[in-house]
């Protein structure tokens, strides 16, 4: 069989025919919506460009272990073949609600059983050969399954062939993975153009557009405003539920974009916050432009559907061509703020130094900046940090100061106030990693006066103080007050705000009953945390994965911080002044460090040593080659400062334990 060729169609107009099309095969109206929007999915992807046959079929009822097959797919067996999907009669009575309960449940990784199967075909075309020697012989034996399950569905976890399908078409949908569930797919072992599209967008290094779901959600947005009343647009509709449900769509496909790269949990928090408030200021703008598009020439208002034929424009603009450019800018401002996160580890100890791509795309501006070398503290990289424009591809380095000396201050500003002269480039003087932010508050949506406002920086000054009456302002604030309402709702505020006298009570309670039990394992071992202990703390989970791998030769409690005046309680656990380890492992003290570079290893194990207790160093953060575990331990045990005889590593999720003896 000829396996459909790697090329994309382009007019939208065309790929809606071939969609419309291939699902009229279906009768029943959902089944078929969801066939029409796997394919333009598939279409508008350029993964493929022929669709297998779609048919209807019965293929029986519920059975007592299996329920009921929605659809399957049938791969082409030798030349002359045909590849087809057939979608089960049967199921469509039900088919609307056994949709949302596999999708609410965490069997399927995306709501559309059609793009599920459209998943196996894109497998079939990939790799034909391998997809029929091994369709439903692979298995799970070197993954984390429960970590396959929560990343992406338990429907992946029962063959080769499902868990294929299921992050095929997640990853069309939208989705992006970190790199241990894209390494367990077969298109790491292939170099099909397939395989480095989807890999492509599956890691977030590219973005699909236009997203079918984005415009749903666009779509959801304009008939809420459509059902308002009045004849003014007003920030209010920033609160309608379909209209918060296009910003987080919006703010998830840009999040998207850094989910592979490595940062603390802290600055990623951050991170995702920027672009949801980006992302509803960004709506407020294209919910305004499209509003005086309701009425007609007389006045009254239109049909839908005619207002939404009208300002479709508006969406092409906004969410594809905008989107595409914003995607690559909080992509390259998020890599370079977790490497300011990095840098920091380190602060003056080396100088930083701008480096172009050095090839002929880099832009005039920004080769005038190539070299330009100065101490972390230098203020230069407050405005001039990259990313310095759109499509950037600058970046910053750390250098020996030996060998690369600091340029003089005055001559550094000199060149980035040369380079970055005029309007344009003011929206790009700022450090994502110091603010804490993938766009700048002063961005395309905003004004200048935005980057002095004390609401952008987190302060709660009533708006009326500074802008009356100004909706820009006032969406900006609707915006964050939706932000704080969703923190509530999810329960993301800190669940452990408790009062002095609360804290008194339960410290003065018997020490067994200030532990909850969270695992015991096949020794006999526990794990156990605090009833204070947050576990919504930025490094909870690292901590949690290592006290359970330590639980195998002891029993291990998941402290809280406490503060160094609470003496009592401190004395009642045998901590030591004035230190907060993470966990109690036995007897002694174990502090959880999962550096940003390995070759910060020595220096957080000393930190931990800080603590009275034995480091454990996990590679939550950085990658650790675990041939040279050993050689890294013994850099740690013979270090002068650290004074403990045992070190812990934490690597590809197996603990490692050195003592001096073992040097």
């Amino acid at each position: 069989m000829d396996v459909p060729p790697f090329i994309s169609l382009t007019k939208e107009e065309d790929i809606e025919e071939i969609a419309k099309k291939w699902a009229s095969a279906i009768s029943n109206k959902y089944a078929r919506e969801d066939a029409e929007e796997a394919a333009r999915i598939v279409l508008r992807s350029g993964i493929v460009t022929e669709l297998p046959d779609l048919r209807e079929a019965d293929l029986g009822g519920r059975k007592r272990f299996s329920g009921l097959t929605r659809a399957n797919f049938h791969a082409a067996i030798c030349e002359g073949d045909t590849s087809s999907i057939r979608v089960n009669k049967r199921a469509y009575k039900t088919w609307v609600k056994d949709t949302d309960d596999a999708v609410r449940g965490g069997w399927h990784a995306q709501r559309n059983t059609i793009l599920h199967e459209l998943g196996h075909y894109i497998d079939f075309c990939n790799d034909p050969d391998f997809f029929r020697s091994v369709e439903h012989e692979w298995s799970l034996d070197n993954a984390d399954r429960k970590f396959v399950k929560k990343q992406l569905s338990e429907y992946s976890l029962t063959n080769r062939a499902e868990f294929e399908a299921e992050l095929n078409s997640a990853i069309l949908s939208g989705k992006a993975f970190p790199e241990e569930i894209l390494a367990l797919s077969h298109m790491k072992q292939t170099k099909t153009p397939i395989a480095k599209q989807l890999l492509d967008y599956g890691s977030g290094k590219k973005v699909c557009l236009p997203n079918e779901d984005l415009t749903k959600k666009y779509k959801n947005a304009l008939k809420a405003m459509f059902r308002q009343e009045g004849s003014t647009f007003t920030v209010d509709i920033l609160g309608n539920k379909d209209v918060q449900e296009f910003i987080s769509t919006h703010a998830t496909m840009l999040n998207n974009s850094f989910v592979q790269v490595k940062m603390s949990d802290k600055m990623r928090e951050r991170l995702t916050r920027s672009n949801y408030i980006f992302s509803g200021i960004k709506t407020f703008h294209e919910l305004n432009e499209a509003f005086p598009s309701m009425l007609d020439e007389n006045g009254n208002k239109k049909p839908f559907e005619r207002f939404l034929n009208d300002v479709q424009k508006i969406n092409g603009t906004y969410n594809a061509n905008y989107l595409h450019a914003e995607y690559n800018f909080v992509q390259a401002s998020a890599t370079m703020a977790a490497k300011w996160e990095q840098f920091s580890e380190d602060g003056d100890r080396y100088n930083l130094q701008y480096r172009t791509a050095k090839d002929d795309k880099v832009r005039p501006e920004h080769a005038a900046l190539d070299g330009v070398t100065l101490p972390m503290s230098d203020s230069f990289w407050e405005t001039y940090f990259p990313p310095n424009g759109w499509s950037c591809r600058c970046t910053v380095v750390q250098v020996r100061k030996q060998k690369y000396p600091a340029t003089e201050h005055a001559e550094a500003m000199s060149r980035g106030e040369e380079a970055m002269n005029g309007e344009r480039y003011n929206i790009f003087r700022f450090n994502s990693g110091k603010q804490g932010k993938t766009m700048p508050d002063y961005n395309p949506y905003t004004i200048r006066r935005c980057n002095d406002c004390d609401v952008a920086k987190g302060g709660s000054v009533k708006l009326g103080a500074f802008i009356p009456d100004y909706q820009l302002c006032r969406g900006c604030v609707k915006i964050r007050e939706c932000y704080k309402d969703r923190e509530k709702a999810n329960g993301e505020e800190n669940l452990t705000k408790h009062t002095k006298e609360e804290k008194h009570a339960i410290y003065s309670m018997p020490i067994e009953e200030q532990f909850e039990a969270l695992s015991k394992n096949k020794e006999g071992y526990e794990v156990s945390r605090h009833i204070l202990k947050d576990k919504k703390e930025m490094d909870y989970n690292r901590v949690f994965d290592a006290a359970k791998l330590l639980s195998k030769f002891n029993n291990v409690r998941i402290l809280p911080e406490i503060h160094a005046s609470e003496l009592d309680v401190r004395n009642r656990l045998g901590l030591p002044e004035k230190k907060n380890p993470d966990l109690m492992f036995g007897n002694t003290f174990v502090d959880v460090k999962s550096p940003f570079s390995s070759r910060n290893i020595v220096t957080n194990a000393n930190d931990a040593c800080k603590q009275n207790a034995i480091a454990c160093i996990t590679d939550h953060l950085c990658h650790i080659d675990k041939n040279k575990i050993g050689l890294l331990a013994r850099k740690v045990l013979s270090d002068k400062n650290y004074t403990r005889d045992t070190v812990f590593f934490v690597v590809e999720n197996k603990l490692y334990k050195y003592t001096t003896a073992d040097l």
